[in-house]
C-alpha cells in the first residue's frame, strides 16, 4: 500500500511564495529572437563562446532542460547525455562517471578520475563529491575527449562542467516543490539580482529527500534512496565599473543509502558453457545454507524474499549501507577588465568536505561470524570507515579581448589537496590469529594522501586567413605528491589512540616527495564553409598523474607510485546552424587511445593460492565512434531535440588480466585442471600464471572494455500552446531514450551483462502568461518498462545447497535499480516574482 504522501514541502514553499508577493515581477531577458532557437553559450575554453563557434565536441543541458526533466543529481545528467555512462559502487563513494566509455573504477583515494568535474570554475578534488543535489544549475557542459590543456591532469578523458545561475537584472524571488507518489519532495527558495550600482546577491536554499525503492523488512524502513540539504550564496561587488568582486560560499549535507542490493535470482548451474549445455534451475531456500553453515540457513536470513522475483525489492539488513557526509566551501573571483577589454581574474577556492561510509558485507540481518572462542554465530559482518578531503586552489587568468582575429587565453594555477582515510573491514580480535586471509577478511588501516600541483597553461586561436582558425594550446604540470599509510587486522581498535599498526614494510608504508612533470597540448584546425557551416579537426593528449595502491590489501610489491596514465585522441566533427537559427546539429567522429590505464584489478603471485586486489596499469585502452547532438524549432511552439552516441571501447592490450568463476568448467583426471589445461572452477581461457599454480590470468588483448553501451540514444520533444479565453498557458513535452546491450565486468565474463531497454516520460503542465506561476506534471517511465541495469551486483556469493563447505554452489543475482525502473508520477509547483 502507498503511504500518504506528506503536504508540508508544498506548503513550505507555497508560504516563501506568498511573503515575496509585495515584490515586483520581473521578466527574465531572452537569449534569442522570436521563432529562433535560444543561444547557448559555453565556457570550454575559459572564454564565454557560442557553441556553434567552438571546435570541440560540447553537448550542453540547459537550464530549461534540467527543470523539464527534474534533474537532481548527477546520476540524471549522466542518463540524459548518451555520451556519458555511469559505473556504481557499493556506496556513492566508489561510483565513477565514464565519458566515451573511459572511466575510473577504484575503491581507493590514490587514485585520480579520468573525468574532471568542475563547479563555477573551480574543480572538485574527488569526482564522488559531486554524488549530490545540483543546486542553482544555469546549465551543464560536457566536453568530451582530453581536456588537460585548459582543466588540469583528471581531465584525462573529458570533463563536466556545472555553470550555477549568475546575477543579473533586478531581484527575481523563486521557490519551487516537487512531490511524487513513491514519497519523494523537493523544496527550495531562491532570490537573485542586483540591489543597486554597487550591489547584488543570489541566494538559494533546498531540501531533498528520497526514502528509497527498497524495503527492509528488519526495520520497515525504506533504503536505496537519500536526502539532502543545500545552501548556496552569491555576494557580488563592484567597487569600480571595471572591477568585480564575486564571493560564493556553499554547504550541502547529503544521507545516501544507495548501494544496498537485493536478491533477484536464486539458482543452480549444471552443464557446460563453453559446450552451450550450461542450465540454470531456480531453486528455494530451503535447504540452502550460507556458506555452508547449518547455522545460517537461507531460509531464515532471507525470511520474507521471494529470492527468485525479478524485481524483489525486499531486503533484510541491520547494518545501514551509504554515505552520509558534509561538504562546506568557499570561492573568491576577482576580475578587472583592463583598458584594453581584457580580462584580468583571480579565483581562490577552498572546501572540506567530511563523510561517514558503511556497508552491509553479510547482506542479512543475522549474525554470521562467531567470536572468539566460540562456534556460534553472534556478530554481524560490516564494514565502516571515514572521509576527510581539504582542498585549496588558485588561478590567475588573462583572457584577451573578444575582437580581431588573434584571441589567447593564458594562467598560472595553484592547488593542494589532502585526503584522509579510515576503513574497517569484518571481525578479528586478539587472542584471534588476525590477517588478511582469517574470516571476513578483516583489516583496520589509516592512510593519507597529498598532491600539490602547479601549472602554467595558454591557449590561443588565430584566423590566419578568411574563414580559416587554427587553435592550440599548451599547459606544463609540475606535482608533487605522496601518502602514508598503517594497518593491522584487529577491528577493535576503533579510534587512532588504540590503535597499533603492524611492522615496518609488511604493514606499515609510505611514499612522499614523488615529482611528476607533465606536458598536454591540443591543436585544432577550423574551416568556415558557409556562415551557418562549420568544421573542424582536433588533436589533443591527455595526462594524469602517478597514483597510489592504499587499499586494504596493499602489499610491498605495490607499495610505490603506478606510472601515469596518458591519453591521444583524435576527431574530426561539422557544426550546423540552418534555417535561420531553427536548426542546430553537431557531428563528430573521434578515435582515443589511452596508455597506462589505471584501474584496480585482482592479481596473484607465483605459487600463491590468495587473489589479491591492486590498481594496476592496463598497458592499452581504446575508444572510438560518433556522436550527433540535434535541435529544431520545428514550429513556433515545437522544439525536438535529439543526441546520439555510438562507442566502441576497447582493451587493445592486456595479456594478465582477471578471469571469472564458472563452475562448470570442471576438473579431470583427480587433477585442478580442466581438460584444456584451465584452472578448474574458472573460465576456460584462464591458465596457470606460472607452473603449478591454482590461480592464474587470461589474455584480454583485443577484447571487450566494460561498462558503455554500444549505442545510447535520447530524444525529447516541448510543444507550447495558448488555451482560449484563459491567460494561461499549457505545454507538454516527452523523452525517449535507448541503450544496447554491455558487459559489466572487466573480465569479459558473459554473464555480466546488461540488457538493452528504453524508457519513455511524459510531461504536462500550465503556467500563467507571465510565468509567475507553473504546474508541472510528469510520468516517468510511462509504459512501465522494467529494465535491470547492473546485472550481477555486489550481494552474497557463498551460499551453498547443502550444510557443508562442499555443497553445491548457488548463484544469487542480486540488482539495485535506479530510480526510474518503476513508472512513477510526479507533480511540482514553480513560483516567481
Amino acid at each position: 500500500m502507498k503511504k500518504t504522501i506528506p503536504l508540508t514541502p508544498m506548503a513550505a514553499a507555497l508560504a516563501v511564495a506568498l511573503l515575496s508577493m509585495n515584490a515586483q515581477a520581473q521578466q527574465e531577458e531572452s537569449t534569442s529572437k522570436p521563432g529562433t532557437l535560444e543561444t547557448v553559450v559555453v565556457t570550454a575554453n575559459k572564454r564565454v563562446e557560442k557553441l556553434e563557434n567552438v571546435p570541440m565536441a560540447i553537448s550542453v543541458m540547459s537550464e530549461q532542460e534540467i527543470q523539464r526533466t527534474n534533474i537532481r543529481e548527477i546520476e540524471d545528467v549522466v542518463a540524459m547525455m548518451p555520451s556519458l555512462t555511469l559505473n556504481s559502487g557499493t556506496t556513492s563513494a566508489n561510483n565513477a562517471i565514464f565519458m566515451r566509455g573511459i572511466g575510473t573504477v577504484s575503491v581507493g583515494i590514490g587514485v585520480e578520475s579520468d573525468v574532471a568535474v568542475i563547479i563555477d570554475d573551480i574543480p572538485i578534488a574527488t569526482q564522488f563529491q559531486a554524488f549530490k543535489d545540483l543546486a542553482d544549475v544555469s546549465r551543464i557542459e560536457v566536453l568530451k575527449g582530453p581536456q588537460s590543456t585548459l582543466f588540469g591532469k583528471s581531465a584525462v578523458a573529458g570533463a563536466v562542467s556545472i555553470v550555477t545561475k549568475p546575477i543579473s537584472g533586478p531581484m527575481v524571488y523563486r521557490a519551487s516543490t516537487y512531490l511524487t507518489n513513491d514519497n519523494e519532495w523537493r523544496v527550495n527558495a531562491s532570490a537573485g539580482g542586483q540591489l543597486d550600482e554597487h550591489f547584488g546577491l543570489r541566494l538559494y536554499a533546498g531540501k531533498t529527500r528520497m526514502p528509497g525503492n527498497f524495503h527492509n523488512l528488519t526495520d520497515g524502513k525504506d533504503v536505496n534512496g537519500s536526502s539532502g540539504n543545500t545552501f548556496m550564496a552569491k555576494l557580488q561587488w563592484n567597487p569600480i565599473e571595471s572591477v568585480q568582486v564575486d564571493l560564493t560560499p556553499r554547504y550541502n549535507y547529503q544521507e545516501n543509502s544507495r548501494g544496498v542490493t537485493a536478491v533477484n535470482g536464486f539458482f543452480l548451474r549444471t552443464g557446460s558453457a563453453a559446450a552451450g549445455t550450461l542450465v540454470s534451475t531456480p531453486i528455494g531456500l530451503d535447504g540452502v545454507y550460507l556458506n555452508g553453515n547449518p547455522q545460517l540457513p537461507a531460509s531464515v536470513l532471507m525470511k520474507g524474499i521471494n529470492v527468485n522475483d525479478p524485481n524483489n525489492r525486499n531486503v533484510r539488513r541491520d547494518f545501514p549501507t551509504g554515505l552520509v557526509s558534509s561538504d562546506r566551501g568557499l570561492g573568491l573571483k576577482v576580475s578587472w577588465t583592463l583598458p584594453n577589454d581584457a580580462t584580468l581574474m583571480s579565483i581562490t577556492s577552498w572546501s572540506k568536505y567530511l563523510a561517514n561510509d558503511f556497508r552491509d558485507q553479510d547482506f542479512t540481518d543475522q549474525p554470521t561470524i562467531a567470536a572468539a572462542g566460540s562456534t556460534v554465530p553472534t556478530i554481524g559482518n560490516y564494514q565502516f570507515g571515514t572521509y576527510d578531503i581539504r582542498s585549496k586552489t588558485q588561478e590567475l587568468r588573462y583572457v584577451s579581448p573578444d575582437t580581431g582575429t588573434f584571441k589567447y587565453v593564458a594562467g598560472l594555477w595553484l592547488a593542494h589537496n589532502e585526503i584522509y582515510r579510515h576503513f574497517i573491514r569484518g571481525y578479528c580480535v586478539a587472542p584471534m590469529t588476525c590477517n588478511a586471509n582469517s574470516p571476513s577478511s578483516p583489516t583496520n588501516y589509516y592512510t593519507d594522501i597529498y598532491n600539490t600541483n602547479k601549472a602554467v597553461f595558454g591557449q590561443a586561436s588565430w584566423e590566419f586567413l578568411p574563414t580559416w582558425t587554427v587553435t592550440a594550446g599548451v599547459r606544463f604540470n609540475q606535482e608533487i605528491s605522496g601518502y602514508h599509510y598503517k594497518r593491522n587486522f584487529y577491528t577493535d581498535q576503533l579510534d587512532e589512540a588504540s590503535f597499533k599498526p603492524g611492522p615496518v614494510g609488511v604493514d606499515q608504508f609510505q611514499s612522499y616527495g614523488n615529482s611528476d612533470p607533465a606536458t598536454t597540448g591540443k591543436v585544432s584546425l577550423q574551416k568556415q564553409i558557409t556562415p551557418e557551416w562549420m568544421v573542424y579537426t582536433q588533436a589533443s593528449t591527455g595526462y594524469k598523474g602517478e597514483a597510489y595502491d592504499v587499499t586494504s590489501g596493499l602489499k610491498a610489491v605495490a607499495a610505490f607510485p603506478v606510472k601515469p596514465e596518458t591519453s591521444q585522441s583524435f576527431e574530426i566533427g561539422a557544426k550546423a546552424n540552418l534555417f535561420n537559427n531553427r536548426l542546430s546539429i553537431a557531428a563528430t567522429y573521434y578515435n582515443s587511445d589511452f596508455f597506462g590505464y589505471q584501474q584496480n584489478v585482482t592479481y596473484v603471485l607465483p605459487n600463491d593460492p590468495t587473489i589479491y586486489s591492486q590498481l594496476n596499469s592496463i598497458p592499452h585502452i581504446a575508444t572510438h565512434g560518433f556522436e550527433i547532438d540535434a535541435n529544431a524549432l520545428v514550429a513556433n511552439n515545437l522544439n525536438v531535440n535529439a543526441s546520439l552516441a555510438f562507442t566502441l571501447p576497447t582493451i587493445e592490450k592486456w595479456a594478465n588480466g582477471p578471469c571469472y568463476a564458472d563452475s562448470t568448467n570442471v576438473a579431470v583426471s583427480g587433477t585442478k585442471l580442466a581438460a584444456n589445461g584451465s584452472i578448474a572452477g574458472q573460465n576456460s581461457a584462464c591458465f596457470p600464471i606460472a607452473a603449478g599454480s591454482t590461480t592464474g590470468v587470461q589474455n584480454l588483448n583485443n577484447s571487450v572494455f566494460p561498462g558503455t553501451p554500444k549505442i545510447k540514444l535520447n530524444v525529447g520533444a516541448t510543444y507550447d500552446f495558448s488555451i482560449p479565453t484563459l491567460p494561461y498557458k499549457g505545454f507538454v513535452n516527452a523523452n525517449v531514450r535507448y541503450q544496447s546491450d554491455y558487459l559489466t565486468n572487466i573480465n569479459n565474463d558473459p554473464n555480466a551483462r546488461n540488457k538493452a531497454y528504453s524508457i519513455t516520460d511524459l510531461g504536462f503542465g500550465v503556467r500563467t502568461s507571465d510565468d509567475k506561476y507553473k504546474l508541472s506534471f510528469r510520468i516517468n517511465n510511462l509504459f512501465d518498462r522494467f529494465y535491470i541495469p547492473n546485472a550481477n551486483a555486489s550481494g552474497p556469493s557463498s551460499f551453498r545447497n547443502g550444510p557443508t563447505a562442499t555443497s553445491p554452489q548457488v548463484t544469487a543475482n542480486s540488482w539495485v535499480p535506479p530510480r526510474d525502473v518503476f513508472r512513477y508520477f510526479s507533480v511540482k509547483l514553480d513560483v516567481k516574482y
